[in-house]
């Protein structure tokens, strides 16, 4: 049995609240509301804000199991993104929750013209599974790297080339991002605008601190964004691939710009596709903190479809002609 959140399940996503699984680090880590003021808020706004929260109940061995599955739509696109799954994997009854309740929400994406449902998950072997098992395919990887104390706290000067992104670097940024990300990346989300922009409608708004490209001779070289919250910073970088190990001192300057300490650190994911960019934040201090890998499941697929078309010369024209071994009856002199 699957409804929709209401206000009769407060006290269920309560008593599940410490047991859930949360997605999406940089949403956990810059500014993650509880799962139950999620769903109140989606649902005393008609999901306009918060989050869309699913309750379910299966019958194991005469016994009641409950779950609940959050997802949280992004502003003007027909996608989700995977906020909160609870129980935690503890027990094969709750996998086959998990995949029940992954289900569920493919059906209500169905329902309200959602295209793609995304999650950011920890990358172990049994969440991937179980996201696997429910129809979502692996998209990329990335290591998520943590700065939690800068070592220049001067402002170093702005390196050469590096300026504000304008207007004008649409067409740049899109040559920068079709040739330093994947393909089936770039088909998957949409760059480069998620850079600074929180996809998470009711969440308070991640703060931009300030947007960068680094650009020589007209052509971008690098992109970088820059946002906070009162919890920290995220920092992402996309740089053409020959071209990664030398965003030392335009990464610095980014840094310049963030009050980095241990209660405000900044964050920086780093694509598995994006070698050398590793290696760069580690001499700048970064270390590794947690890997994610991205997954996303298609609600709706494109099927082709055969449309008759005529031929001209050859309207009225009957040329039939009958296989080996098949007789016709008028062959026969019989009427068909």
């Amino acid at each position: 049995m699957v409804r929709l959140f209401g206000l009769q399940d407060v006290l269920l996503l309560r008593r599940l609240q410490p047991q859930c699984v949360g997605f999406n680090l940089r949403r956990l880590l810059l500014d993650a509301p509880s799962p139950v003021s999620s769903a109140l808020l989606g649902y005393l706004t008609h999901h306009h804000l918060g989050a869309i929260t699913c309750v379910r109940k299966d019958m194991i061995d005469g016994q009641n199991l409950w779950g609940f599955a959050q997802v949280w739509p992004r502003p003007d696109r027909p996608e989700w993104d995977l906020g909160y799954l609870a129980p935690s994997l503890t027990s094969d009854e709750n996998a086959d929750l998990w995949r029940g309740l992954l289900n569920d929400l493919v059906l209500f994406g169905v329902e309200r013209g959602i295209l793609r449902i995304y999650a950011r998950a920890s990358e172990d072997t049994q969440t991937e599974g179980v996201l696997r098992q429910a129809g979502f395919t692996v998209v990329s990887r990335e290591e998520v790297f943590a700065l939690s104390r800068c070592e220049e706290p001067a402002s170093p000067s702005r390196p050469a080339g590096l300026r504000a992104v304008g207007s004008q670097d649409s067409w740049a940024l899109s040559e920068l991002y079709r040739q330093a990300v994947p393909q089936l990346v770039r088909r998957t989300e949409e760059f480069p605008t998620r850079l600074v922009a929180t996809p998470f409608s009711g969440l308070p708004a991640l703060t931009p601190i300030d947007e960068y490209v680094w650009a020589e001779e007209g052509r971008i070289i690098a992109h970088l964004g820059l946002c906070s919250s009162p919890k920290g910073y995220w920092l992402e970088v996309v740089a053409l691939p020959e071209r990664r190990a030398d965003t030392s001192p335009h990464i610095r300057y980014m840094l310049s710009l963030a009050v980095c300490s241990p209660r405000t650190p900044v964050y920086c994911p780093v694509p598995d596709y994006a070698a050398g960019l590793g290696q760069v934040l580690r001499a700048l201090g970064f270390e590794a903190y947690a890997r994610q890998v991205l997954l996303v499941v298609h609600t709706a697929a494109r099927v082709p479809v055969r449309r008759q078309r005529r031929v001209m010369g050859l309207e009225g024209r009957a040329d039939v002609r009958t296989p080996l071994g098949h007789i016709c009856p008028e062959d026969c002199g019989q009427k068909p």
